[in-house]
């Protein structure tokens, strides 16, 4: 059964899609250097991911997240170690809950009827096992050999959200820092406030890239000046506040107006974001708080 397609989107870099849902739900990307490859997020690990990145590369595979959700490091393990923002480690090691059996059941419900009866608890699947874990931090570089990826922080959607710059590329690889919809209603999101600095921060950046190739959609660098835009109409108390229901349950805050039982936002623009109305100012979260 094929599991993944990759579509080759520069020198040395592919993007790379679950084969068993079209559209793809996630997706990742490899970047190939002289000396390894980094890959860039895992998707959801339904398929050995590892083995068909090894029909792209013959080079040694480094694993890097842009943040710590389970549709982003799914494939993580089937390698042996992967990086990731230092704040989001711990949420990282929180997603170690799904067994082979139940990562299978999930694949089954998410693939098309006639792929089902082929998805089996072999080695194509992995349980979620503790692995080593390296930390990331604002300014660290992935030194390729041929080329350097830079580490930019944008903690909001998760409080280590994180952009990869590939500078020869001129592409920044995004995750889920900066999209249509970013989620900032979940439990580890960092207050809205805080999601502006670090948008600001990645606005610093914006000239260093000419695409953004982000978890789940492709996007212009000007996403960030949107963002910008619709974030600071947020904690300024001016934005639209428009209710939708939460991915939690519950009822959530869109920044700008959605058209009626549908995804885009009303007025044309691309960017939006949730949020719950009481963690718009704080509490900040500027250090971690280590409890048993």
């Amino acid at each position: 059964m094929e599991f993944y397609k990759a579509e080759l989107i520069a020198d040395k870099s592919w993007m790379i899609k679950m084969a068993l849902m079209e559209p793809s739900y996630a997706l990742c990307y490899l970047v190939e250097g002289d000396s390894y490859a980094l890959l860039i997020d895992s998707i959801l690990g339904f398929g050995n991911l590892k083995t068909f990145c090894e029909t792209l590369t013959d080079k040694p595979i480094i694993v890097a997240n842009t943040h710590s959700h389970s549709d982003h490091i799914g494939g993580n393990f089937f390698f042996d170690s992967c990086y990731i923002s230092h704040r989001d480690i711990a949420s990282f090691q929180e997603n170690l809950i799904y067994t082979k059996e139940q990562v299978v059941e999930i694949a089954k419900q998410m693939a098309p009827e006639e792929f089902r009866e082929h998805i089996k608890a072999d080695e194509n699947f992995a349980d979620w096992k503790p692995m080593k874990v390296y930390p990331l931090y604002d300014g660290d570089e992935f030194d390729l050999g041929d080329r350097r990826i830079e580490v930019i922080e944008v903690g909001g959607h998760t409080a280590g959200s994180v952009v990869f710059i590939d500078h020869k590329t001129r592409i920044a690889y995004a995750g889920d820092a900066c999209n249509g919809n970013t989620l900032l209603e979940l439990p580890g999101s960092l207050p809205v406030i805080t999601y502006l600095r670090a948008l600001l921060h990645l606005k610093e950046h914006q000239g260093e890239f000419d695409t953004m190739y982000c978890g789940h959609e492709i996007l212009p660098p000007s996403i960030i000046d949107e963002a910008i835009e619709t974030v600071s109409r947020v904690v300024a108390g001016t934005d639209d506040r428009c209710e939708r229901p939460g991915i939690m349950g519950g009822t959530v805050l869109y920044a700008a107006e959605k058209v009626k039982d549908g995804y885009a936002r009303v007025d044309g623009k691309h960017f939006n974001m949730s949020y719950n109305p009481e963690t718009v100012l704080g509490p900040e979260q500027t250090k971690q708080v280590i409890k048993i």
